[in-house]
């Protein structure tokens, strides 16, 4: 995928996602409908509304936990004879981090890479990690987060997946990757919100999949005062969170996996 055009599906996205689609829905309103009294107050109030309610922890939270259906992995249960391998997905990098002078994992990617790492001294698997190059002079996802793991986790990788740009082709090319190395049955990391269309899709590719999510945003504790008041970070969560639904809906609308 040519980086002009991941540059342009990024900027749809955004487009079309919270805060940036109420905010122009909020213009159009304003400049569109000055004829339309009813039509206009109508769609202000929705974009106002729909704004405000997905700004609430509750809301966040509650579309945290239609995502977040795979628990924690126990690990003290898990059996290294029964997997082959730990897969873990990127999440992109900051470029030209200041105070490292380069650049350096995004907060979600040193998530998953910590994570990685941690399955690895427990279970003793070898890490493949997956993700490719958003510029074509750039090092891949991969091979940075190799280099990551290697030099600041202490933790072994052994096969590097650097052609994909989504999740769907993670699956695929990791499992061409895979089918050469007899690998089948994986532990799976990323975020356990992003779960649900991860599993999909590498079981669509033809892994076997255990999921080891980690980052989990939903809570289960009682409700307090605070979570009806909006929040920035609530508002985030749910872009995250409403932009991880349509991709999972979208995936099983038009995505096959047939190698």
């Amino acid at each position: 995928m040519e980086y002009g055009e991941l540059l342009l599906r990024y900027f749809l996205k955004t487009l079309l996602l919270p805060p940036a689609v109420n905010l122009l829905l909020i213009l159009f309103a304003f400049v569109c409908l000055k004829g339309h009294r009813k039509t206009r107050s109508a769609l202000l109030f929705l974009s106002i509304f729909s704004l405000t309610a997905l700004s609430l922890p509750f809301s966040s939270n509650y579309l945290a936990r239609q995502l977040e259906i795979y628990p924690p992995l126990e690990v003290a249960k898990i059996k290294a004879e029964n997997y082959q391998a730990i897969i873990v997905l990127g999440s992109g990098r900051e470029t030209q981090a200041l105070e490292y002078g380069g650049d350096t994992p995004t907060a979600m990617g040193l998530q998953r890479l910590r994570y990685g790492a941690f399955l690895q001294r427990a279970t003793g698997l070898p890490i493949l990690v997956s993700g490719g190059r958003f510029k074509e002079d750039e090092l891949p996802e991969a091979t940075f987060m190799a280099q990551v793991l290697e030099g600041e986790f202490n933790a072994s990788v052994f096969w590097q997946e650097s052609a994909s740009h989504a999740t769907h082709e993670n699956a695929l090319f990791s499992w061409i990757m895979a089918k050469q190395n007899k690998i089948e049955h994986i532990l799976l990391v990323t975020h356990a919100w992003h779960m649900k269309r991860a599993v999909y899709s590498f079981e669509q590719a033809g892994f076997r999949v255990r999921a080891a999510p980690t980052a989990f945003i939903s809570s289960h504790e009682p409700f307090i005062l605070l979570d009806f008041i909006p929040q920035a970070s609530a508002l985030r969560n749910s872009s995250f969170l409403l932009h991880e639904m349509l991709g999972l809906c979208w995936y099983r609308f038009s995505h096959t996996f047939d190698l």
